[in-house]
């Protein structure tokens, strides 16, 4: 899948609404962005997610998905999400965005090859943009 600049579709999921709304200020303001999706938890994501597979949401290039998150955590999510269509969740990149100091969380990323990067909130347009970069390169 080829990415064309203008063209890139991210999601946010993240419990915390003052964090959603600047991690949406960032995005919106870099020209590689079509849309961005703001969703507050891990079932949100996952439900989402289903929607894309069925044609009622555009696939996104992008996932920054939170860990600590109630109900479904980050971990929990992306259980749910490997479960998904192959064909889906292949064309899409993972990115932890958390505020985490847990050597666990840390571990577990080093131990998942599928996740593309784990960075650490909050989020600027600096580290915003090299993301993007990383996610551009692979494609």
């Amino acid at each position: 899948m080829f990415i064309q600049e203008k063209n890139l579709k991210i999601v946010f999921i993240d419990d915390d609404k003052a964090t959603n709304f600047l991690n949406k200020h960032i995005a919106k303001n870099n020209d590689n962005i079509s849309s961005v999706a703001l969703l507050d938890s891990g079932f949100e994501g996952i439900s989402y997610l289903k929607k894309c597979l069925n044609g009622e949401e555009d696939k996104p290039n992008l996932i920054f998905l939170d860990i600590n998150m109630p109900a479904m955590n980050g971990w929990e999510f992306l259980e749910e999400f490997y479960t998904l269509d192959k064909m889906l969740i292949n064309e899409i990149n993972v990115i932890i965005l958390s505020s985490s100091n847990d050597p666990s969380d840390l571990s577990k990323f080093n131990n998942n090859d599928k996740l593309l990067d784990f960075i650490r909130k909050p989020l600027n347009k600096e580290v915003f943009n090299a993301a993007l970069m990383k996610v551009m390169e692979l494609h």
